[in-house]
C-alpha cells in the first residue's frame, strides 16, 4: 500500500512539473526571456541584433 502512496505522489509531482514546464500557458520566469548575457541560455543570435540595433 505504501508503494502504491510513494509512487502516486512521485507521479504526480513528475506531471505537475512536465506541465508547468512544457504546457502552462503562465509560465513562470525561466532564463529563456531574460536580457542578462551571463545567462547560459541566452539567445546569441539576439545578443547580435541588439548590439546592432545600438549602434545604428
Amino acid at each position: 500500500m505504501m508503494t502504491w502512496i510513494i509512487a502516486i505522489i512521485t507521479f504526480a509531482v513528475i506531471g505537475w512539473a512536465v506541465y508547468r514546464q512544457w504546457f502552462s500557458k503562465t509560465k513562470a520566469a525561466h532564463c529563456d526571456d531574460c536580457a542578462d548575457v551571463g545567462c547560459p541560455l541566452y539567445d546569441q543570435a539576439k545578443v547580435i541584433r541588439e548590439n546592432n540595433q545600438k549602434r545604428a
